[in-house]
């Protein structure tokens, strides 16, 4: 093998499969990176046995061949290389020289036949959805993490499954678009149990998928968003237990998870609840500031919703306390219940319009917030805490 490739280019995505080609697995061939030479291309593959990266990117090759190299040596190597083209060549004995002239380095190489088989599929029927969108979906969805030692399918991912047209209040609603069509809605839904987020987003085309949808593990859903720009379409499909996006000559495979979803509808359900619009901003800051006396023993804050008025306290032995009022637009009875100030902070980061709206009900049921104007295809439960 023997090829030159544009240094920049293969840079930027020996930094992006990173996150796969560093995770423990029972193989530690999956720290390699396989790079397969051929015509005018190379093919670079990551695997982590869970998620699979696959990219074509052209290439001068002089000899066809196929190498598995360490994924983050090689990355380094190339990312400080001083030129805009950087060539690799297999010499002897899996023995890889990189660099050319007063700059080279001769790596080792592993036997690329153990590098693990990684899916081949096709025939998938795909759809087209907006890179940015779905971006946005996959980030917020994969930023509620779990501990190690966590066994639960719908906690280790995040459940995917279509819907139709989003009403004012983030649900199911049947009903037309502009141009007399059923709206088709993607909604990808993720939790911990303590705290649920949903998220819709519309697509295009007639998607395969089960009907009570997939799960998608969070692991591949984090590498998955690294790789999606903010503008332009992707294509999105399932096929032989795969989640699959594609864009331009790059894949994302992402084995899925199996077991049931528990009905998350009934969590999001705000039928009794009484709505409050807040100034998000306001909100945000002031749970800031009661986060700064959150410590790993108490991480609890009281909201007392009374008369135009919300009250909130945190009361930390072991540091002091702090309250806080602001008025608000709320005529009913007396309510006080305690949350996590933390699942405030990453819910209304995720919001970007200037109010929100938050649904209470009593001090055992969680508090559901929705967007308002153009946030309104993410929704968010979080849940009571006991104090």
């Amino acid at each position: 093998m023997k090829f030159s490739v544009d240094r920049k280019r293969i840079s930027e995505v020996l930094s992006l499969i990173q996150g796969l080609t560093n995770r423990k697995t029972t193989l530690a061939i999956t720290s390699d990176v396989l790079i397969k030479a051929e015509n005018s291309n190379i093919t670079v593959t990551a695997n982590d046995l869970e998620t699979v990266f696959q990219g074509r990117y052209e290439a001068d090759v002089e000899l066809d061949g196929i190498i598995s190299i360490n994924a983050k040596k090689l990355y380094e190597i190339v990312r400080d290389y001083p030129d805009f083209s950087i060539p690799v060549n297999e010499i002897e004995n899996r023995w890889i020289e990189i660099g050319t002239g007063n700059i080279q380095y001769h790596i080792v190489s592993s036997d690329y036949e153990n590098f693990p088989e990684y899916p081949v599929i096709e025939d998938i029927d795909f759809v087209e959805i907006e890179s940015g969108a779905l971006k946005k979906m996959v980030e917020i969805s994969a930023s509620i993490s779990f501990s190690q030692e966590e066994k639960r399918p719908y906690v280790l991912g995040a459940l995917l499954e279509k819907t139709e047209k989003i009403d004012k209040d983030g649900f199911d609603k049947d009903g037309l678009d502009k141009d007399g069509q059923k709206s088709q809605v993607l909604r990808m839904v993720s939790t911990d149990s303590k705290r649920l987020y949903s998220f819709d987003t519309p697509y295009s085309g007639e998607f395969q998928i089960p009907e009570k949808g997939i799960i998608i593990p969070k692991k591949g859903l984090a590498e998955l968003g690294k790789f999606l720009s903010s503008v332009g379409t992707v294509q999105i499909g399932i096929k032989n237990n795969h989640f699959i996006v594609t864009r331009d000559d790059e894949t994302i495979m992402i084995k899925l998870l199996e077991g049931e979803y528990p009905d998350y509808r009934r969590v999001l359900n705000t039928e009794l609840f009484t709505p409050i619009e807040i100034n998000r901003a306001m909100l945000l800051m002031m749970m800031k500031r009661m986060s700064i006396l959150v410590s790993d023993d108490y991480k609890v804050v009281m909201l007392n919703f009374k008369e135009n008025q919300l009250t909130v306290t945190i009361t930390n032995p072991d540091i002091g306390e702090s309250k806080e009022d602001i008025a608000i637009g709320y005529s009913g009875e007396s309510m006080e219940s305690a949350f996590n100030p933390k699942f405030f902070i990453d819910a209304l980061n995720a919001f970007k319009g200037d109010n929100i709206i938050v649904n209470i009900k009593d001090k055992r049921n969680p508090c559901i917030i929705k967007g308002n104007g153009g946030d309104m295809k993410f929704v968010c439960a979080i849940m009571a805490m006991s104090v």
